[in-house]
């Protein structure tokens, strides 16, 4: 456990468990500090967005029954394209915590100097 809580502005379980994995695991790799705190809050936001946005699409559907004066059509829920960009901006943010797989890849190159170049 950190000795960093979510804010009163995070309600949703979700959310408040993603801030608690998250800010464990910069704990972990000893990156966990007063700026890496706000964007871990950042994730905790968005994660409370989507979990919104994913009640709208669960109760509305992924397309909806729209009315416009005497036209009536199907259109797709822009709930979906929503959550599509914040899992997109969360993805961003973990990269910037390098608490993505790809950005957890530690470049460990030995460079070897003995090429007999300067002997040449």
């Amino acid at each position: 456990m950190t000795g960093f809580k979510p804010s009163k502005n995070i309600t949703i379980k979700a959310a408040k468990n993603l801030f608690h994995i998250v800010a464990g695991e910069l704990e972990k790799e000893k990156m966990l500090n007063e700026r890496t705190i706000l964007i871990v809050e950042n994730m905790a936001l968005l994660e409370q967005v989507k979990e919104r946005l994913l009640k709208d699409i669960k109760d509305r559907g992924v397309v909806e029954h729209f009315v416009n004066g005497t036209q009536e059509m199907w259109r797709e829920n822009k709930s979906v394209d929503k959550v599509l960009k914040v899992v997109e901006g969360q993805r961003k943010l973990l990269n910037e915590l390098c608490l993505t797989p790809s950005s957890a890849k530690k470049i460990d190159v030995e460079i070897d100097d003995g090429d007999d170049f300067d002997d040449y």
